[in-house]
């Protein structure tokens, strides 16, 4: 089952990628550190009682698939996995795979090359129950 392929770019086409993608590692690093939970709270005190900026979880009690992952990544960042595990059990997998996926389109892209997605009925249920697995890994043993 193939889920993408390589396809030949020009270089001003792969630096935008290596842009692009820079600019979204930066977005990640910064809205972490920047979450705006108390603003949150403070505006709504009777949705926003937990730990949480979740608003599935703030209402119906019931986490969502990235429930716990700024947190989790603030315990990766400082190197601690088994606090990064706690808040979601799936985050040091699913920031693994994201880190390899990008160093991969960064390396690729020096050589002028891009990663095309196939997208299909088999990928799409690859996705999906990749998806409900991970959710339901963190509605049974993530902290919330």
């Amino acid at each position: 089952m193939k889920f993408f392929y390589l396809e030949k770019t020009g270089s001003a086409e792969s630096s935008k990628i290596r842009l692009y993608l820079l600019l979204i590692i930066f977005f990640i690093v910064i809205s972490t550190y920047l979450s705006p939970l108390k603003l949150i709270r403070k505006f709504f005190p009777d949705i926003f009682n937990r730990d949480s900026s979740c608003i599935l979880l703030n209402i119906t009690g019931i986490p969502c698939i990235f429930c716990g992952l700024t947190r989790s990544f603030e315990e990766l960042i400082n190197f601690n996995l088994a606090n990064s595990f706690y808040y979601n059990p799936s985050s040091v997998f699913i920031f693994t795979f994201l880190a390899v996926i990008s160093l991969s389109i960064f390396t690729l892209s020096f050589f002028n090359y891009k990663i095309r997605l196939v997208s299909g009925k088999k990928t799409l249920i690859a996705v999906t129950v990749v998806i409900a697995i991970v959710w339901i890994l963190n509605i049974i043993f993530g902290h919330h």
